[in-house]
């Protein structure tokens, strides 16, 4: 009798045992949610030693990954089908933080159809605003280095200065200027339309400028002068002059050694 009552209590004590080892079991293979998991702990090569962190990785990785659905898990399950089980694919990802307002006016950057991470580190980076490598090196990933380094090259394009005429994302001005194309090119050549620019004469008038409508006297509201030359852009400083960099004196557009000879582009004698 005393051997049968010690095994029936060796049996109950081993089914108390594994009931009470079932939640712990059913815990350990329950997903583990991004949220409680510290992630840099495997990926802390993404923000280590650099200056700039994006400030949603300050947010928590789960802010942009929702779709991890088990962090403890390589590869990780994901309970969605955007890339790296982000919340939504890119731009829209982005548009949750980021205005999109700014991202999507008249003329937009091509750049922002291919994606932000192809200019931005989503991360942490050493450049300024994440960039994936300083401008204007950033922007010869794209556009021929060529076209901006040519014999007389603009003093702007030479400071790496891109910026400063151009929006990176979008615009509502042509070529992606900050400012209408006279208005860019005047606040620095402020000089230029205080007199009469490459001509003088016949009632001392100078040459259009590309002034904006309102400024034009004697031009209908919705006028708007085209440039001759290059079908589908309007006449500004840039008909005549390239404003990155040329292989003529004064920055011209088309071989010249004097203004008459650029006008000769243009106007048949």
């Amino acid at each position: 009798m005393l051997t049968v009552r010690f095994e029936g209590s060796m049996i109950a004590l081993a089914v108390f045992l594994s009931l009470a080892a079932a939640p712990a079991a059913r815990a350990a293979e329950a997903p583990a949610p991004a949220a409680e998991v510290d992630c840099l702990k495997c990926h802390a090569a993404l923000t280590v030693r650099m200056k700039v962190v994006h400030a949603a990785v300050q947010m928590g990785c789960p802010s942009c990954h929702s779709g991890i659905a088990d962090a403890l898990k390589v590869p990780h399950k994901k309970t969605t089908t955007f890339t790296k089980g982000l919340s939504a694919e890119q731009p829209d990802l982005c548009y949750g933080c980021h205005d999109k307002a700014k991202f999507t006016k008249k003329n937009v950057h091509a750049a922002v159809g291919m994606g932000c991470t192809g200019c931005h580190n989503p991360h942490a980076n050493n450049n300024e605003k994440l960039l994936v490598a300083p401008v204007p090196d950033l922007c010869f990933n794209c556009h021929d280095k060529a076209e901006f380094s040519r014999k007389n090259v603009h003093a702007p394009v030479a400071g790496g200065m891109c910026l400063s005429c151009h929006d990176p994302h979008s615009s509502d001005n042509y070529a992606l200027l900050v400012k209408p194309a006279y208005t860019v090119c005047t606040e620095c050549h402020d000089a230029v339309p205080k007199s009469p620019h490459a001509m003088a004469g016949f009632g001392s008038k100078g040459h259009p400028l590309g002034m904006p409508k309102k400024e034009r006297k004697g031009k209908k509201p919705t006028e708007e002068l085209k440039d001759p030359k290059r079908e589908g852009k309007p006449f500004t400083c840039a008909s005549c002059h390239n404003p990155h960099s040329s292989d003529f004196a004064r920055l011209y557009r088309y071989p010249a050694k004097s203004p008459m000879e650029l006008c000769s582009n243009c106007h048949k004698y």
